[in-house]
């Protein structure tokens, strides 16, 4: 007798905050507001045009919607057919995505210019000739889409047990209420506002708040508006609001700030603190594991630490490289088109170096990232934290670029200096004395400010392709 399959832990939860709370609000901002019953339509009705395609069960499909109810109506309705979303960035699908989405074997792509949709009509639904399609547990949660080490995109496979392991771990750790009024401004489709955004309404019903428009400051405004109490960002927006001599005002409901993505300066935590009285947390994670450590007491970037591990997630140092190794009921099933060793069996290898401090991990830069200059590694974060007392320096990233002995053989320092009066003589003076001669970089960029990505990252290809004054 075959048994019944057990119910899925994302899909199961909404279905029953629907037939329950059919009125509750899960998406607004300051003029729009959409119900979880409206989701569940939208849902439903959008199911059924897929459903034309008649696509297997386990088949991908490439989903990509602005973030809103257009982005839960997606992903709900093609995980209601047993069909893998494929979460890609909101626009329309491009050459170089088709390109990217074919060599993953995605079957379909679905897609809307709409944010809030009026119907299903906005919706695209796009079948796709991939040279072989693929085919995954219909219990995939999802594919989440980054950039190999080769530099093809890659798929990472994502059960839907172990993104709600990781909703669960987040949940606790981080004191999360189904009452949350969460304010929306990483996408929907990055792993990071996935984990804090998405699945905290489908699972729970927590309320997402969306700013009407694209404006610097509408973030905010709409958080004021509607009385966020959670707001999940980047480094960089906190660093932009506390370099402006007048920021806007901060929503006084915004009971819990956290940082994630990329690593939280010291100074930007301090002024935070200083300017508003509360603290930012730090929240470290990766696509391949959900969260790994979490800065409870918000003190965590002033001590150049991430915080200690998650409850349920186990980490640990790895004895021969250095770097971290994560094992917990969040850790992806693997790799697409192609496995990889560092992810499998539960465990993820990730390519942060790390070191343990007391209960705390602070991470000391990629493994990939060590420069070999003259037989001997450097580690740039080291020179990037001694070129961050510069004064003037807001910004500094430190990475390894060809140079006359070879591929990444030299050192380069990419400085931000919004006043200016810095430059290459400046640099290397501050360096001397303080490094070993090896460890000075010989070529510098100075900018305004760093160039970043649409995910709030570095934007390292555009670092190593910048002109610089070399010695």
């Amino acid at each position: 007798m075959r048994s019944a399959s057990p119910p899925d832990p994302i899909l199961e939860p909404f279905a029953s905050l629907a037939a329950r709370r059919a009125d509750r609000p899960l998406v607004a901002s300051p003029a729009r507001l959409w119900t979880v019953g409206e989701v569940d339509r939208a849902a439903a009705a959008l199911a059924l045009r897929v459903a034309e395609e008649a696509l297997a069960p386990g088949r991908l499909v490439g989903l990509a919607a602005p973030s809103g109810p257009a982005f839960l109506a997606g992903y709900l309705a093609l995980r209601r057919l047993g069909l893998v979303p494929v979460l890609c960035d909101s626009s329309e699908p491009t050459p170089d995505r088709i390109a990217a989405l074919d060599r993953l074997g995605v079957a379909a792509f679905l897609w809307s210019a709409a944010g809030w949709p009026e119907s299903t009509a906005a919706w695209v639904v796009s079948r796709r000739a991939p040279a072989r399609e693929l085919e995954l547990a219909p219990t995939t949660g999802a594919v989440k889409l980054t950039s190999g080490s080769t530099g093809l995109p890659r798929g990472i496979a994502v059960g839907a047990a172990a993104l709600a392991a990781d909703d669960a771990q987040l949940a606790a750790a981080m004191g999360l209420l189904a009452e949350e009024r969460c304010l929306a401004a990483i996408p929907f489709s990055h792993s990071y506002g996935f984990s804090s955004l998405v699945l905290p309404a489908l699972v729970r019903g927590s309320l997402l708040v969306l700013a009407e428009d694209r404006a610097p400051f509408a973030t905010l405004a709409a958080g004021r508006a509607l009385g966020a109490t959670f707001f999940p960002t980047v480094p960089a927006y906190l660093a932009a609001l506390m370099r402006l001599r007048e920021p806007p005002a901060w929503p006084a409901s915004i009971r819990l700030t956290i940082s994630a993505g990329a690593p939280l300066g010291a100074e930007t935590a301090r002024l935070f603190r200083e300017r508003l009285g509360r603290p930012v947390h730090v929240f470290y994670g990766a696509s391949e594991c959900g969260g790994i450590t979490y800065d409870r007491d918000g003190g965590a970037a002033e001590r150049d630490t991430v915080g200690e591990p998650i409850p349920g997630v186990e980490v640990e140092v790895d004895a021969e490289g250095g770097r971290l190794r994560v094992r917990s009921a969040a850790v992806a099933d693997g790799y697409l088109p192609e496995p990889a060793p560092e992810l499998a069996g539960g465990t993820f290898l990730t390519g942060d170096l790390a070191a343990w401090r007391g209960a705390e991990i602070q991470l000391g830069g990629r493994a990939d990232d060590l420069v070999i200059v003259r037989g001997k590694n450097v580690n740039p974060r080291e020179v990037e934290a001694l070129l961050a007392g510069l004064p003037g320096v807001s910004e500094v990233c430190v990475l390894g670029v060809d140079g006359p002995d070879g591929p990444r053989s030299q050192l380069r320092a990419v400085v931000a200096a919004p006043a200016g009066g810095i430059g290459y003589l400046e640099v290397v003076e501050w360096c001397r004395g303080r490094l070993a001669e090896h460890k000075i970089p010989r070529s510098v960029v100075v900018l305004p400010e760093l160039p970043r990505s649409a995910r709030g990252k570095l934007d390292r290809a555009a670092l190593v392709e910048l002109p610089a004054v070399v010695e």
